[in-house]
């Protein structure tokens, strides 16, 4: 019937525990809260990718220069000219000087015009040069060589008039006749002409202490008289011979790395030039020293007395990782006929005993490496020797382990070593991996690519391993 009214079964819905309820939501906030406390007072694990680069130390030192050479005294009094720029090679008969007692061809000489002198690509190239090479080895420690750099630049300026003046005076000495009072200086021998003068040219190795680098500022003191001379005043420096050497003062670490190798890679800042020398390392006055002999290079430098070089050290490449990633973990050494392969993989087998004192082997499956290394065999060569190790942490000390089911060959394991390795957390969990160091300095570690069981680049491992402990579990 349409007005009658519908009626059906209700049906009762249970009300929810409200206590439950309750008590879920207040474990779920202190879950959370206890994992929010936990996140901010548990050390930050950082993750470092491991890259492949090459590792040298550039040590920076401040050396003397050792030389052979000798002051070069007027035996008159008059006035001099010079016709032979700095840093020339000259032969026994070069012509260095000249010095006229009257003064009167002096006088003549001042007179004449040398004309107008044109700069060629050479001479614009060696002022340039100049140029460069100061801004290059410029510092503020050193601020006196710009003294040395504008002495340097006049007297490349001033090589371009040589030439014209002796001609002037030859000149002047054809129209006058010979004049007794006007006499030439020629160097005697051959070698290599300087203005310049710091009073140590007598120097040898013999006069070297530990007070000899107390200051290591170049003092000279201009030799090139531009008036008259009194006899024995010191007028040039002749340096007889190319060769030279640097004696420099290194710390106790630089000398140990030195005394490594016979010769080192060596940059001389000044001119950015690298020789590689040998090297002899000594001590005296309980600090260590090295020097080099050089056989180039050393008139840009024949107005220097102290050096600055740049000495490489401990070139090696590899594998780089940080120092602080490196940790080192208990290993039992064993032969390698003792690792055994079963259809698992690689393995060793544990000797164990019934009840009844019959021996059993079963396969065990522990971190096992094989690392090969240069060793010295009988006949004093080095050959590569492979050893094998498994962790110490799955085998008591003592315990037993065979070469193979018959137990032909047993093997206490007692013998331990440490082994450095890294982290490594590719797979979300922390597993140790072996390196093998080639060379480190304060900060980072080079370590050898080839390391079975060990790091390729771009692996990922744990900065620092105190904050984690083996399997641990990365989140």
């Amino acid at each position: 019937m349409a007005g009658k009214r519908r009626s059906g079964n209700v049906v009762k819905m249970k009300r929810k525990n409200a206590k439950f309820t309750g008590a879920f939501l207040v474990l779920f906030a202190i879950y959370v809260l206890f994992q929010g406390v936990m996140s901010m007072t548990r050390e930050n694990v950082s993750i470092y990718e491991v890259t492949e680069k090459k590792i040298a130390d550039d040590n920076l030192v401040r050396g003397i220069i050792l030389r052979n050479e000798k002051l070069v005294t007027s035996d008159q009094e008059g006035y001099i000219n010079y016709y032979v720029a700095d840093g020339t090679k000259v032969g026994a008969r070069t012509k260095i000087y000249s010095i006229d007692q009257t003064g009167q061809i002096y006088e003549k000489l001042s007179g004449t015009q040398t004309g107008e002198v044109k700069l060629t690509s050479q001479n614009t190239s060696d002022i340039r040069s100049e140029i460069a090479a100061y801004r290059a080895a410029y510092s503020t420690s050193h601020f006196e060589e710009i003294y040395s750099f504008k002495y340097n630049l006049d007297n490349t300026i001033s090589e371009l008039t040589n030439a014209r003046l002796l001609d002037n005076v030859t000149q002047i000495l054809k129209e006058q006749g010979s004049q007794g009072s006007f006499q030439f200086g020629s160097a005697g021998e051959s070698g290599i002409i300087s203005y310049t003068s710091d009073g140590l040219e007598a120097l040898d190795m013999n006069q070297i202490t530990s007070k000899t680098f107390e200051s290591t500022s170049d003092e000279t003191k201009q030799l090139r008289q531009t008036e008259s001379v009194k006899a024995g005043t010191p007028i040039y420096r002749l340096v007889t011979n190319e060769s030279w050497s640097v004696v420099f003062p290194l710390s106790k670490e630089q000398f140990k790395n030195i005394q490594q190798d016979k010769t080192v890679t060596v940059t001389l800042k000044k001119i950015q030039a690298k020789v590689t020398p040998q090297v002899t390392t000594f001590t005296m006055d309980g600090g260590y020293y090295a020097r080099i002999d050089l056989k180039r290079y050393m008139i840009q430098y024949i107005n220097n007395r102290y050096i600055d070089l740049e000495i490489k050290m401990n070139d090696e490449a590899g594998l780089k990782i940080p120092r602080s990633s490196i940790l080192k973990k208990k290993f039992y050494k064993i032969p390698e006929e003792y690792v055994v392969n079963t259809q698992k993989g690689e393995g060793v087998l544990a000797v164990t005993f019934k009840k009844d004192g019959t021996p059993e082997y079963t396969a065990r499956y522990p971190q096992i490496l094989k690392l090969t290394e240069k060793v010295k065999n009988s006949d004093g060569e080095m050959v590569d020797e492979t050893t094998c190790y498994i962790s110490a942490d799955a085998f008591d000390a003592g315990s037993e382990i065979a070469d193979d089911t018959a137990g032909t060959n047993k093997l206490a394991l007692t013998e331990l070593a440490e082994l450095d390795g890294v982290y490594c957390c590719n797979k979300g969990y922390c597993e140790f991996r072996p390196i093998q160091i080639a060379y480190q300095n304060n900060e980072y570690s080079i370590i050898k690519k080839d390391t079975s069981g060990g790091l390729s680049a771009y692996d990922h491992i744990i900065l620092d391993p105190k904050v984690i402990r083996e399997d641990d579990i990365i989140y």
